[in-house]
């Protein structure tokens, strides 16, 4: 009976093998007469939405604008009495780590100015800018991504540390009434530093896969009110500036293989 038992295991064991055997052979079997033969063309696959994460080098500069108490116009700067228009220059270092999503960081430098009229009074502030930002494209959150689209829009949303000196003259005669930073502020050589929140909106346009053009603006709001020297009770508590530029930047990235997509030709039999 014993052997009765082990011989109709060994069966079992044997028709498992068997089976297994035969549906592995029929797998490989059907394996080889899908693959492609010499009458199908093989093309390589466009890189229609592949994207690829890298580095992002930039360099941009272009005018700046203070939103303070000392400021003859609302928005834009005033050329006269004082010449308000002054120029900032930033370099970013980023990293695309989606198609919608960039993290970087960003040294800017500029030269500030406004000016009231009523008061007798302008100022000048000189910015050195530390912030850590990111750039979200909405878009590519909720469509495809191409690689043959040449322009992306993009948020921009950060934070940062403010290093400054400002002085603040009379007009008429360049009077020196008040001033902050200048070897008595307590940041860097003596700059005055306080944060700044970070927000605005750009777009770049890809010129090819490396090199691209960047327009971007965006506010710095400060946490405090004296960026110009004077308080305001009847203002905003905060003071801000906007940094408008147009720059260039690089990707960095390592190329990738792709796979090959198989089309079959329409034989022709004479």
């Amino acid at each position: 009976m014993n052997k009765l038992f082990k011989f109709k295991q060994y069966k079992s064991n044997h028709n498992k093998k068997r089976f297994y055997f035969l549906f592995i052979s029929f797998f490989i079997t059907g394996l080889v007469l899908l693959s492609p033969s010499k009458s199908i063309a093989q093309s390589i696959v466009h890189r229609m939405y592949l994207f690829d994460p890298g580095l992002i080098i930039n360099i941009s500069t272009g005018p700046s604008v203070s939103f303070t108490d000392i400021k003859k116009n609302t928005v834009f700067p005033s050329y006269s009495p004082a010449n308000e228009w002054r120029m900032a220059y930033q370099f970013t270092i980023g990293w695309d780590i989606t198609q919608y999503l960039r993290l970087g960081g960003q040294l800017a430098y500029g030269n500030i100015a406004g000016s009231r009229p009523s008061r007798d009074a302008h100022f000048e502030a000189k910015l050195l800018e530390l912030n850590f930002s990111m750039n979200m494209n909405p878009i590519l959150m909720f469509i495809p991504y191409r690689t043959d689209q040449k322009w992306a829009p993009y948020f921009i949303i950060g934070i940062g540390l403010s290093y400054y000196n400002s002085a603040l003259k009379q007009i008429s005669d360049n009077t020196l009434l008040a001033q902050r930073g200048y070897g008595n502020g307590g940041g860097l050589w003596g700059f005055v530093i306080e944060g700044v929140a970070i927000g605005g909106i750009g777009v770049s346009y890809k010129i090819n896969e490396h090199w691209s053009l960047r327009f971007e603006t965006a506010n710095r709001w400060m946490n405090s009110d004296k960026l110009d020297s004077v308080e305001s009770l009847d203002r905003s508590p905060y003071d801000f500036y906007n940094f408008t530029t147009f720059g260039i930047s690089y990707k960095i990235f390592k190329n990738k293989s792709y796979p090959v997509i198989l089309k079959k030709k329409n034989l022709a039999f004479d």
